[in-house]
């Protein structure tokens, strides 16, 4: 893992420590959070970027930058076959 370049690196190996010393249940629940808070980015991201096209193009570009253009592609054609809007 990189050191972040803002951090001092005697810093970070103590708040890895710290990481690593809680409790297991605790490092998975602040890895859901983060992950809830990526997400929220990754969302508000593609709706500052592409929001003025519309829903179904934020939600492609919300897909294309977490599974990459592949899946986006096909779900957005499966969302489409079964006639979501």
């Amino acid at each position: 893992m990189a050191i972040p370049p803002d951090t001092d690196g005697a810093t970070y190996q103590r708040y890895l420590a710290l990481l690593r010393g809680l409790p297991l249940g605790e490092r998975f629940a602040r890895a859901l959070a983060l992950t809830s808070l990526a997400r929220a980015f990754a969302w508000q991201g593609a709706r500052r970027r592409v929001g003025h096209l519309g829903e179904d193009a934020v939600l492609e570009r919300f897909l294309v930058q977490l599974y990459g253009p592949d899946f986006a592609r096909r779900a957005i054609a499966l969302r489409r076959s079964q006639g979501v809007p």
